[in-house]
């Protein structure tokens, strides 16, 4: 333990080398290096060696949803457009004031695993945290998330290194929680619903998360584990990127270990609990929204979604939570079910909750990121006096 703590002082931020960026904080403002500096200088937040163009990610978005707009098209058929802007028209505004409550209830489920590991932060802050780091994923090259993460830890009091950590659980949760998603999916479809045929992939799935599971707990409980299983890691890396020090990585893996290591057995359950409840919020927005547009219970019985949404959540892996990849897989499935006379609809129904589920978080980061800098330069511009 002697050593990991060593390293947790003499390193500015212990988990650099496992997230493949470390977190330097000096003077109040948040910087990002590179997990292996060379000897250049260190890199500013918003500048890059290699800056990506801005236009370079809406292009990519635009390329998948035509993609598989054209794969929708082919293999299931001729979309009706004309019927799905009919069925779009049917919302209104309380059903719209609906969803959006129905979404911040999923964005609070999404953010408190992160009070969980990180003591002290709270549910409250955890959700402010959540949503602009949601946001900076979308708008900013990495690490913005994880910068903006950290400057608004420590205006808070929390210890960079130790954040982080926090910050990193609740993401390898999240995994974990969405290869076991299956496993829900094909309870749900096996007694209530219609069954499935994708057994096969969904234990796949399953076997996924309990490997990642046992992984994640012998790390945390062992620190030698934890040492070498760094330095594994750091070989690996290593023979595609010559800068790498194993070693570093090592330590980099027993400083996280130190900091996550109290509490995980009451965190970790009760974070997968959260998340599990996450992933049937989000299939509820999804019924709402297949309700809002007219399609009935009789058409399209809510296990059906709620299992299937289970059943595919493996899919949002992809970026932006599987834009299009999901929501093809989600379709034709329905269609199965439904019918082809439903097909307007359930596009329609998709449509809504992918504008829900995507531009709200990010309009709700946004407002929360505006609020949080005018208080932030409140404060700094107050302490001088005080």
């Amino acid at each position: 333990m002697g050593r990991a703590r060593r390293a947790v002082q003499d390193r500015p931020a212990p988990l650099d080398v496992v997230l493949y960026v470390g977190v330097q904080v000096s003077d109040g403002e948040a910087r990002a290096e590179p997990a292996d500096p060379g000897p250049g200088p260190d890199v500013e937040l918003g500048s890059d060696k290699a800056p990506r163009p801005a236009w370079v990610r809406p292009v990519v978005i635009v390329v998948i949803l035509v993609v598989c707009g054209w794969l929708a098209s082919t293999f299931l058929g001729a979309i009706d457009w004309e019927a799905v802007g009919e069925a779009l028209g049917r919302l209104s505004l309380w059903q719209v004031l609906a969803l959006v409550a129905v979404l911040l209830l999923r964005q609070t489920l999404n953010a408190y695993p992160l009070a969980l590991f990180i003591t002290g932060l709270g549910a409250a802050r955890a959700l402010l945290n959540d949503l602009v780091a949601s946001m900076m994923v979308v708008v900013a090259p990495p690490p913005g998330d994880l910068v903006v993460r950290v400057a608004m830890f420590r205006t808070w009091g929390i210890e960079p290194s130790r954040g982080l950590a926090g910050a990193t659980m609740n993401m390898l949760a999240f995994y974990v929680n969405r290869f076991a998603a299956p496993l829900i999916g094909l309870l749900v479809l096996a007694t209530l619903g219609s069954g499935t045929q994708r057994v096969g992939a969904s234990v796949a799935s399953v076997v996924v998360a309990i490997v990642m599971t046992v992984v994640l707990s012998l790390m945390v409980r062992r620190e030698e584990f934890a040492s070498r299983l760094g330095r594994a890691a750091g070989n690996t890396v290593r023979r595609v990127r010559s800068s790498v020090d194993p070693e570093a990585w090592s330590e980099a893996a027993t400083g996280f270990q130190e900091h996550v290591s109290e509490g995980y057995r009451r965190a970790f359950p009760r974070s997968l609990l959260a998340l599990t409840l996450m992933v049937l919020t989000d299939a509820c927005i999804l019924l709402l929204a297949a309700r809002f547009v007219g399609i009935s219970a009789a058409d399209l019985p809510a296990y059906e979604i709620i299992g299937m949404f289970f059943l595919a959540y493996p899919l949002t892996l992809p970026p932006l939570m599987g834009l299009g990849i999901f929501d093809v897989v989600l379709l034709g499935a329905f269609l199965e079910v439904g019918g082809a006379a439903l097909e307007p609809e359930l596009v329609a129904a998709l449509t809504v909750w992918r504008a829900v589920t995507i531009l709200g978080p990010i309009l709700l980061g946004g407002i929360v990121t505006v609020i949080w800098r005018h208080r932030t330069r409140g404060t700094a511009g107050a302490s001088p006096a005080g």
